[in-house]
């Protein structure tokens, strides 16, 4: 099936902010229109509007901690790296940023270091195969925090996020805690949308697709550091209304502890639309739509809605795992839910609906 039967609304489809509430005065069109060639940084009132063609990067080598971007394209040749207390503000789908050449990040928050209070939001990161992560958040180290806090308390809101050559948004280092990302869409990441190698932080409305099979690749990954990474592993987190659609191996992938998932889905997956290795999360009010899909080259009855391969103290609760014969076909997810006979025997699997699974809605191993 043609991908674009998936295309859906976009997040970033509306005006997603208003200038005169956010700018202090400053003029919308003057936000909204492409600057001069070379462009220089302005300021306004609080806020360095940097135009189009200007360097994000010198702004805040050259002291800027309040960013407004405007409408146009901001060629990126290497990662921004944001200070401490910075704030990253675009004119949502209308500000893009694209990587022209080769980098680690496009967005580099922390490179290992001690940084809080960073604030990304409203933009369009393009990383055109090019980007290895659209941003990659790795906070370690708490010396200077504001007020002495002991986490990085940094905000992701309202972007798009396309063609990562590996990650759409990666969490790691030690302290990359207390942060917030909503309403972000990463599509076609060459390897996870969002991967999550760091504790105690929130993700709302999130979205993400894959476009390379690799065995092992999903949506949402959350879990210990992967090869090469400095990841402390991802427990403790919450995860409400976010999706995982149109992935070539997982939707999601738990291998973490002590999360929280809520009223969260997969849909069209090659293989699990769930698959938890680890033990010791809740789920409850999530969904998986349509596992083991012939559209993204699986076989029918090969893979599950939910897989769980620890379940002495995971619960699913009011959980729905079901295949909508999309185009009229017979099904092909296997099992809405396989799981370890004790964790069905034992009630940690309530309330469970589902139907049209090729070869049953429970299976107790």
């Amino acid at each position: 099936m043609d991908e674009r039967w998936y295309q859906r609304r976009s997040v970033l489809g509306g005006t997603a902010f208003a200038a005169a509430g956010i700018t202090a005065g400053v003029a919308a069109e003057t936000l909204l229109s492409p600057g001069p060639s070379p462009a220089e940084a302005e300021q306004k009132g609080p806020w360095t509007y940097v135009p189009p063609n200007g360097s994000i990067q010198k702004a805040i080598e050259d002291g800027a901690t309040a960013i407004l971007l405007g409408n146009g394209d901001y060629r990126l040749t290497e990662p921004v790296v944001p200070v401490r207390g910075c704030t990253i503000r675009g004119a949502g789908q209308r500000t893009r940023l694209r990587a022209t050449r080769s980098m680690d990040a496009m967005i580099a928050i922390g490179e290992g270091r001690s940084v809080d209070g960073v604030s990304v939001s409203d933009l369009v990161l393009d990383c055109a195969g090019q980007a290895g992560i659209g941003i990659d958040l790795d906070i370690t180290g708490t010396g200077r925090f504001y007020k002495g806090e002991p986490d990085a308390v940094c905000r992701i809101d309202n972007l798009a996020v396309y063609t990562p050559e590996l990650d759409g948004i990666a969490y790691r280092g030690s302290d990359t805690q207390a942060c917030v990302t909503s309403r972000v869409r990463v599509r076609q990441a060459g390897r996870y949308g969002f991967r999550v190698e760091a504790p105690d932080s929130w993700w709302i409305a999130c979205e993400a697709t894959t476009r390379r099979q690799t065995g092992a690749s999903a949506g949402f990954y959350v879990g210990p550091a992967i090869a090469g990474s400095d990841g402390i592993g991802g427990a403790n987190n919450f995860f409400q209304a976010c999706k995982a659609w149109y992935c070539r191996d997982y939707g999601w992938h738990v291998k973490g502890t002590r999360n929280k998932f809520v009223g969260c889905e997969a849909q069209d997956t090659r293989s699990h639309g769930w698959f938890i290795e680890y033990d010791q999360n809740v789920y409850t009010g999530c969904v998986a739509d349509t596992a083991s899909s012939r559209d993204l080259g699986a076989n029918a009855n090969e893979a599950d809605g939910f897989f769980v391969g620890q379940g002495d103290q995971t619960s699913l609760v009011g959980c729905q795992s079901f295949d909508r014969r999309p185009g009229g076909r017979g099904p092909q997810q296997r099992y809405g839910f396989n799981v370890p006979a004790t964790m069905a025997d034992q009630g940690r699997l309530v309330g469970q609906t589902g139907w049209d699974n090729a070869t049953g809605l429970v299976n107790r191993r």
